[in-house]
C-alpha cells in the first residue's frame, strides 16, 4: 500500500471489469468537504456541475461531509468524517499543525478509506472529481486516502479540481511552509501521475505548477462559470426560446418589444439586422411583434415582416417571440410574455417607431439598465434626453448598424455582459471542456 508512514489500511474487494465500461457514460462522484445547501463558491460550483452532468445524461453523486439532497436524480451521500468541521477531523488538524501524527490520524484515515472505497466500488464509480481535497489542509487524512485510492483503484479516473492552493496563493496564510517537508503535509505539494489536475484560473495554474513536485506534465485551466439562463431567472418557455435562438453563442442580441403595426417601422430594424449579419456578426434580433388580429392591415403587416425575413435569409437571426410563445405555452389564451426576461437575455433595446405617444419600453429598459437605441422622435426625446442613443430613420440602416456597434464597444458593462455570456456560460464550459476529461 505504499506510504512509508506506518499506516495499515484494510483490504477491500477490487473492481473486476479491467477498466471497461461497455461504451456507457461513466458514473461520476463529486467530492468536497461540504455540499449544497452550503453557499460557498465551491459548493455552488459542484451543485451546478452536477446539474449539468445530469443534463448531458451522466449519472452523478455527491460525496460530501455535510449537505442535503437538492434533486431527486442527484444522490447526496454524507460522510461526516469528510467535513472539515467534524470534531475528530478538527482535532487531528490541530495536532498536525503542531507536528503531531497521533493514532487519531490513522484511525480517521482507516475509517475514511474503508467507507469511500466501498462506496466507489458498490456504485461502480468511474470518475471521482475531488474539489480542493488535494491542495487544502482541512482534512489531510482524506487527502492521504485519495492518494491511496488512486493507486488501489486504477479503473477509477481521479480529477483534482483546484480552487485554492495552500501556502502558495494566500500571502497571509498562517502555516509554516516547512511543514510540507513531512507527511502528511507533503501530500499538498506532491503531484501524482494517476491524477488529472484542473485549475479554475491561470493564476492558480501557475501557483500549482510552482507548488507541485514533480511538475505535472499537464494542468488544465477550466474557469468557473454561471448557468446563465438559471441565473437570469428565465422561465421554462423563455429558456426554451433562449436555446432556440442560440443566445449563448450569439455576438449581440437586440430587442424590439412592440406590436406589429406599420408605424413601429419594424422592417427598419430587420434591415439593421441584415446589415449586422453582412458584417459577419452573429446577430440576433428578437421581435415581440404582437398581432392585433381584429385589423386586417396589421395581419398583412406581420406577413410582410415574415416575408422580409425570408427574403434576406434571416431565419436564424430574426425571431418572432410572440409567435414562439403562443406555439409553446399551453396556458390560457391571455397568457403574457414575461417581458423582463426578454430584456435580460438581450444586449440592447431597439426602437424604430416613426410615431409614438409615449414609449413605455424606454422605461422598461431603464429599469433593466439596458443600452437603448431609438429613433429620434419627440416623445422619445421627452422621456430619455441624453440617456438614449438616437438615430434618424432617414439614415441608411448600415449607418445605424455601425452606430450601434461602435457605441456598444464603448460601454464597459455592455461589453462585459456579452463576454460573460460567451466565455463563462457554465453549460458551454461543461460541454466543451469538462465532459472530454471524463473519458479515457
Amino acid at each position: 500500500m505504499g506510504q512509508a508512514n506506518g499506516s495499515s489500511l484494510p483490504m477491500l474487494p477490487t473492481a473486476t471489469n479491467n477498466g471497461k465500461n461497455n461504451g456507457k457514460k461513466p458514473h461520476i462522484a463529486v467530492m468536497h468537504f461540504s455540499g449544497p445547501p452550503t453557499i460557498s463558491g465551491v459548493d455552488i460550483i459542484i451543485r451546478d456541475h452536477a446539474r449539468l452532468f445530469r443534463l448531458y445524461n451522466y449519472k452523478v453523486d455527491l460525496l460530501v461531509g455535510s449537505g442535503k439532497q437538492f434533486r431527486k436524480d442527484i444522490p447526496v451521500h454524507v460522510f461526516r468524517q469528510i467535513s472539515a468541521s467534524n470534531p475528530l477531523v478538527s482535532k487531528v488538524r490541530q495536532e498536525l499543525e503542531k507536528g503531531i501524527i497521533s493514532k487519531r490520524f490513522y484511525q480517521l484515515e482507516k475509517s475514511l478509506y474503508t467507507k469511500i472505497k466501498r462506496y466507489l466500488l458498490s456504485n461502480d464509480i468511474r470518475v471521482a472529481i475531488v474539489h480542493n481535497i488535494m491542495t487544502r489542509h482541512y482534512n489531510l487524512a482524506l487527502t492521504s486516502v485519495i492518494v491511496k485510492l488512486m493507486r488501489d483503484l486504477p479503473d477509477v479516473k481521479f480529477i483534482a479540481w483546484i480552487h485554492d492552493t495552500a501556502f502558495f496563493d494566500d500571502p497571509n496564510f498562517h502555516l509554516d511552509k516547512k511543514l510540507t517537508a513531512n507527511f502528511p503535509w507533503n501530500l499538498l505539494v506532491t503531484s501524482h501521475k494517476e491524477m488529472t489536475y484542473v485549475c479554475v484560473s491561470e493564476f492558480l495554474k501557475q501557483n500549482l505548477i510552482r507548488a507541485l513536485r514533480p511538475v505535472p506534465p499537464e494542468v488544465f485551466m477550466i474557469p468557473n462559470g454561471l448557468d446563465i439562463p438559471k441565473f437570469l431567472g428565465l422561465s421554462p418557455v423563455m429558456r426554451q426560446f433562449y436555446e432556440y435562438i442560440d443566445g449563448l453563442n450569439s455576438d449581440l442580441i437586440g430587442l424590439i418589444p412592440v406590436r406589429a403595426v406599420p408605424r413601429k417601422k419594424i422592417e427598419y430594424g430587420i434591415e439593421i439586422a441584415r446589415c449586422m449579419v453582412e458584417k459577419g456578426i452573429n446577430f440576433k434580433l428578437i421581435l415581440t411583434a404582437n398581432i392585433d388580429r381584429k385589423r386586417a392591415e396589421n395581419i398583412a403587416y406581420f406577413d410582410k415582416l415574415q416575408k422580409l425575413v425570408a427574403e434576406h435569409h434571416l431565419e436564424k437571426h430574426v425571431f418572432f417571440l410572440e409567435q414562439f410563445f403562443r406555439e409553446n405555452v399551453s396556458e390560457k389564451p391571455d397568457a403574457r410574455i414575461p417581458m423582463p426576461e426578454a430584456y435580460l437575455m438581450s444586449d440592447f433595446l431597439l426602437l424604430t417607431s416613426s410615431i409614438e405617444g409615449f414609449g413605455l419600453p424606454l422605461l422598461e429598459a431603464g429599469l433593466i439598465r439596458a443600452p437603448i437605441f431609438a429613433s429620434d422622435i419627440p416623445p422619445f426625446r421627452e422621456v430619455g434626453t441624453t440617456n438614449i442613443n438616437y438615430f434618424s430613420l432617414e439614415n441608411d440602416p448600415k449607418r445605424v448598424a455601425d452606430y450601434i456597434l461602435s457605441t456598444m464597444k464603448k460601454l464597459p458593462q455592455a461589453y462585459f455582459y456579452r463576454k460573460v455570456v460567451n466565455q463563462y456560460s457554465l453549460r458551454m464550459i461543461v460541454k466543451k471542456e469538462v465532459l472530454p476529461l471524463l473519458h479515457p
